[in-house]
């Protein structure tokens, strides 16, 4: 009968460690998930959303060349911001430009995709962070319906910072391909 009780206590063993490698990956997954979705919403939200969006007849060269074509002036004038005299663009790639008013104190990056040139505000807000801390709290509900126990105070610092690293990283990330 050993034998048979040897085998029993083999697979209990190998059921527990089992169920501690899943519970360990939910624990992993679950914040990197939550960090990296807390970063694309960050995006949408914040930077995203453009300020002006035009066509592209003729712009193109006008701010390879340096200048600010009429038309686009009076965009900006229209959407309440005109830009001032004092104006320089710098050009950063083929399809990417930096307008930065000194005067008003004011950025614009505008970026062609197609035939169309979109112009976006740099981010400015200071709640991003806020979204992360946000997706960490409703991580405490979450877990629960995975039946994943959270177990004092060495778990939640864990589930934090993953959240927040894979925030960060995920963020950054999708800054560095708009701008």
């Amino acid at each position: 009968m050993k034998p048979m009780e040897n085998d029993k206590k083999a697979r209990d063993k190998k059921e527990k460690e089992k169920a501690e490698y899943a519970e360990g990956l939910k624990k992993t997954l679950t914040p990197l998930l939550f960090g990296v979705l807390a970063g694309i919403i960050c995006f949408l939200i914040f930077v995203y959303t453009p300020y002006l969006v035009t066509t592209n007849v003729g712009l193109q060269k006008n701010l390879d060349n340096g200048t600010i074509p009429e038309n686009l002036l009076d965009m900006f004038e229209t959407k309440g911001s005109p830009l001032s005299d004092n104006v320089s663009i710098t050009k950063q790639s083929n399809d990417k430009w930096l307008i930065n008013d000194e005067e008003n104190k004011n950025t614009y990056f505008i970026r062609e995709k197609g035939e169309k040139l979109t112009i976006y505000l740099p981010p400015t807000s200071e709640d991003w962070l806020l979204i992360a801390i946000l997706l960490i709290l409703v991580q405490k509900f979450v877990y629960p319906l995975l039946h994943t126990s959270i177990k004092g105070a060495k778990d939640w610092i864990y589930i934090s910072f993953m959240t927040l690293f894979c925030w960060f990283i995920g963020f950054t990330l999708l800054l560095m391909l708009l701008f």
